[in-house]
């Protein structure tokens, strides 16, 4: 095993191992490991982005209209509280081999796929919920061990990491219309990439710690749009920061607006020297 940070993840991703228990770390401990190897991620992502950027227009995404749309107290519920919480049942809770985890996964994957099926609603859709809860709370109550299921984990645990990293990257297509979907692999590529991450937090510290992390992430990219939303004059809003013209803008969207771009350029320097950090003290411990 490596004796750095960066080289523990590597490894890990090299050769993923999801049976042994989660470190006993503290919790200073797991929050500056967490936080220095996501600075790497966050710039690998920024590089990502542009990329993507040069290849699709803005309004091949429909996150702009998105965002517009939501009031900001429910968009910060739905992208820091609820979504971290499911995708992360759906894609990080399987990576630890039981019946419940897998059981549990499974049914919130169909609840949700049902939600959207028109032809069930009311007292059938309602049954379906509560027959799935029953059978998930039995297998919390009992836990039943499956030798079948721990010799898989123990025989194709890349396969498993891998799937359903990806899995949690293709979910996120519908971010686009269909028109760019042939881009795919790289429009997907900034959740795979996070998902990595989070995969690797899940396994090392615990699954709490992999949703922490990742309603962290969310919070951290739209903060902005918060920020925007809460405080910005409709002239501000309308114009959005893709179309900004700041010579039109009143003192105060001048002033968020400043306190924008300070934030975009604190968080990219503390990103740099951090994950500097973290990549001189990998190659450091790897020399000697």
């Amino acid at each position: 095993m490596s004796s750095s940070l960066l080289g523990d993840y590597l490894q890990f991703l090299r050769s993923p191992d999801l049976t042994p228990p989660p470190r006993p770390y503290s919790l200073k401990q797991v929050i500056i490991q967490s936080l220095r190897l996501y600075s790497l991620h966050l710039l690998v992502l920024l590089v990502v982005g542009v990329l993507i950027g040069q290849i699709i227009d803005e309004g091949d995404s429909l996150l702009p209209d998105l965002f517009n749309e939501i009031p900001a107290e429910i968009l910060f519920l739905f992208a820091v509280v609820a979504a971290p919480i499911v995708e992360e049942l759906l894609f990080r809770l399987p990576l630890r081999g039981s019946l419940f985890n897998l059981g549990f996964s499974s049914s919130l994957f169909l609840g949700l796929g049902l939600v959207g099926f028109t032809p069930l609603r009311g007292a059938v859709l309602m049954l379906i919920v509560v027959v799935l809860t029953s059978l998930n709370l039995q297998l919390w109550r009992l836990r039943p061990p499956s030798r079948a299921i721990a010799q898989f984990y123990q025989r194709f645990p890349r396969l498993i990491f891998y799937t359903l990293t990806v899995l949690f990257g293709a979910v996120h297509i519908t971010n686009y219309g269909t028109q760019v979907w042939l881009f795919l692999p790289l429009l997907v590529l900034p959740q795979v990439i996070i998902g990595l991450l989070f995969g690797f937090v899940r396994v090392r510290y615990g699954f709490a710690w992999a949703i922490g992390l990742h309603a962290f992430h969310n919070g951290c990219l739209l903060l902005p749009v918060f920020c925007l939303q809460l405080w910005g004059s409709a002239q501000l809003q309308q114009q959005g920061l893709e179309n900004l013209d700041l010579n039109t803008l009143a003192w105060g969207d001048q002033l968020l607006m400043a306190g924008v771009g300070l934030y975009f350029m604190g968080g990219l320097i503390l990103c740099i020297v951090t994950a500097w950090g973290l990549v001189r003290e990998g190659r450091k411990k790897t020399t000697h």
